[in-house]
């Protein structure tokens, strides 16, 4: 989980890749951290108390940890494959992992990289000025790739000063997301920057030895040696230099990689000790030991307040952000020490009683230190902030009503600009033409059977490509950090500097782009008829077991094929494969009224009546009331397990 939430060091060679095809100008605006529909919640400077002057309990409390103790030791390890020179083969026995394993391996080969583009959490606190009870509401859902059975797994733990309900990782201890008697919590994913890469410079005489500062260092090198039943031993060579393992040799640059959680102590565990706090003040000690990943945490407490703090070990660099590769042969761009806690963000009772995070950008203009530039898209926070602003008397099922919402911003902005381009310059393709007449009458809510979302979503691509085409040829996505901010920017601005000379205006790109977005929606949906492209087709929810990928066991084990409305771009984040892996709203008001879902069941054994008897609930957006008290859980209770000890 630490990696998928903070594994950006491709995305840095990419970045450097499109930077060096668009010129540094361009680049400027593709990289533009800004966004007009960010809502942030610090460092807003129009909003006179966002909460942040109240974050902090002690001006005088000091970090415990040492900061500037920056650990300069060979840290972890990596590498490439050689050939295996051990002669040694093992008996091959056929069984059914071995029958799996090509199917599991091109899974995990084709999802590895794509689950941290796919990434989007929500997360929310309404102070008891929005609510019916006078109490706080607290919503989180975890948006990650969906699995049977599910990555999350619910828990109430009770034990000598503990009383905690909410989710867990499978096998692992106590709860992460959840609430006490006293106070809720729940994340989203920051996405602060604490991977670097350095390109390190070897030795052409000596293979092991790469420079720094002037000399020759020599690496660490490792020989790994792999087993594979039935086949050779493979051999993995590591090699390791100051800043960490090389991670990839390429083009003649060998990339190392300088990661917070391979620092002594990082991968220490705390988040999942937040369910002993009491108040904010526990609450916020224990966030001050958090090495990562850097999560948004949002808080709420049956005293009535609400918080917010991002904690993590945030690198601060000597020269640079760690955006791009930087070279590592001189002591110019390396870390120094981290942000000190107090200077992370952090807000307790904002005026506006309401703090929403969305992975996208939460510090604005006047929030100085510096956490990363690659932040998410703004829609889904927009929405979500102009689903409760001015809302008052809500109560928890309106709650999991926002977090299934299928409203989709970009797409509606999409849709005014080619309906009015089409006026002006017409589609060469009368499906193209057909579509876009159906565009006034569209509200942007992403439905399943919607032919009209389908060519949107395609749209939205074919007008990005167009632009990015002239610079990054058929490689346009190697750019993919805000790229639907960029596109409503340039829309909106309409610079002449990005528009392709093939085109008199942006009118006539756009119906071009709408003229290739049917034709690509043709050849993906293998009909030339509008009537075949409903979105459904197109983003049907698959939520595979590992084994259950194909055929027979496909079938028995896996949830396939499910129509589901939404984008990406929607509260409910829809794709085919990721999306809330839970749902959570915790009333503090009455704890035994919040909301605990699952996108399957709790049990991950085929067969089982609970394998995925909560699938209808997350599917259709129903809740499940989870029960808290002791009275109300033994109303509930159907069936006990005590395992004993043996003698």
């Amino acid at each position: 989980m630490y990696q998928t939430l903070t594994d950006t060091w491709e995305e840095e060679i990419d970045r450097a890749k499109v930077t060096d095809r668009v010129g540094a100008e361009r680049a400027k605006d593709l990289f533009s951290p800004d966004a007009a529909m960010d809502h942030f919640v610090v460092g807003e400077p129009n909003v006179v108390n966002d909460g942040s002057q109240r974050s902090r309990v002690d001006p005088d409390d000091e970090d415990d940890d040492d900061d500037d103790d920056m650990e300069s030791d060979d840290a972890v390890l990596k590498a490439g494959f050689t050939p295996p020179t051990d002669t040694i083969g093992r008996e091959s026995v056929p069984d059914l992992t071995a029958a799996l394993a090509s199917s599991v391996l091109g899974y995990l080969q084709n999802s590895t990289r794509e689950i941290r583009h796919s990434l989007g959490s929500n997360n929310w606190v309404v102070s008891g000025d929005h609510t019916a009870t006078g109490r706080p509401l607290l919503a989180n859902d975890t948006h990650l790739e969906l699995s049977l059975p599910p990555i999350w797994y619910e828990i109430h733990l009770t034990a000598p000063g503990w009383n905690v309900k909410g989710f867990t990782l499978p096998g692992a201890p106590l709860v992460v997301i959840g609430h006490n008697d006293r106070i809720a919590w729940g994340f989203t994913n920051n996405g602060a920057d604490v991977q670097d890469l350095y390109t390190e410079t070897f030795n052409p005489a000596a293979a092991d030895e790469y420079r720094v500062n002037g000399k020759w260092v020599k690496a660490q090198v490792f020989d790994e040696v792999i087993h594979v039943k039935g086949q050779l031993d493979e051999h993995l060579r590591l090699v390791v230099t100051r800043h960490g393992p090389i991670v990839r040799n390429e083009a003649g640059k060998s990339y190392a990689l300088r990661w917070t959680a391979t620092e002594p102590g990082g991968l220490s565990n705390v988040y999942n000790w937040l369910g002993k706090a009491q108040n904010w003040e526990e609450f916020r000690n224990l966030l001050k030991k958090v090495w990562g990943p850097g999560q948004n945490a949002v808080y709420a407490d049956v005293e009535g307040n609400i918080g917010y703090i991002m904690a993590a070990h945030v690198p601060i660099r000597k020269k640079g952000h760690g955006e791009i590769p930087y070279p590592g042969d001189s002591d110019d761009y390396e870390w120094i020490g981290y942000i000190p806690f107090d200077q992370l963000p952090q807000a307790l009772n904002p005026d506006s009683g309401l703090i929403v995070t969305a992975n996208a950008r939460v510090v604005g203009p006047n929030y100085k230190p510096y956490l990363t530039d690659r932040w998410e898209e703004p829609y889904r926070t927009a929405r979500i902030y102009d689903l409760l602003h001015d809302k008052h008397g809500l109560r928890p099922t309106d709650m999991l009503k926002v977090q299934t919402d299928t409203f989709s911003y970009p797409h509606l902005f999409l849709a005014d600009q080619l309906s009015a381009a089409a006026k002006i310059a017409a589609p060469k393709d009368d499906r193209a033409k057909k579509l876009i007449e159906g565009l006034k009458d569209w509200n942007g809510m992403a439905d399943a059977d919607s032919p009209v979302v389908s060519f949107l979503v395609a749209f939205r691509r074919t007008a990005l490509n167009l632009i990015l085409e002239p610079y990054l040829s058929d490689q346009t996505k190697l750019y993919r950090w805000r790229t639907t901010t960029f596109l409503q920017k340039v829309l909106t601005d309409r610079p002449a500097k990005w528009l392709p000379s093939t085109y008199k205006s942006y009118d006539a790109l756009l119906v071009a782009a709408a003229d290739r977005a049917v034709a690509q929606l043709a050849e993906d949906s293998k009909s030339p008829r509008i009537e075949d492209w409903s979105w459904k087709r197109f983003n049907s929810l698959d939520m595979l077991h590992p084994i259950g990928r194909e055929g027979l066991l496909k079938k028995l084990l896996s949830i396939t094929g499910k129509p589901q409305s939404g984008t990406s771009y929607s509260v409910r984040a829809a794709t085919k494969d990721h999306g809330p892996a839970m749902r959570f709203v915790a009333n503090p008001a009455n704890w035994d009224e919040s909301i605990l879902l699952l996108p399957a069941g709790q049990s991950g054994q085929p067969g089982s009546s609970h394998y995925s008897d909560q699938f209808s609930y997350w599917y259709e957006g129903n809740p499940i009331f989870a029960s808290f008290t002791d009275a109300a859980e033994a109303k509930e209770r159907k069936h006990t397990l005590t395992l004993t000890p043996a003698p």
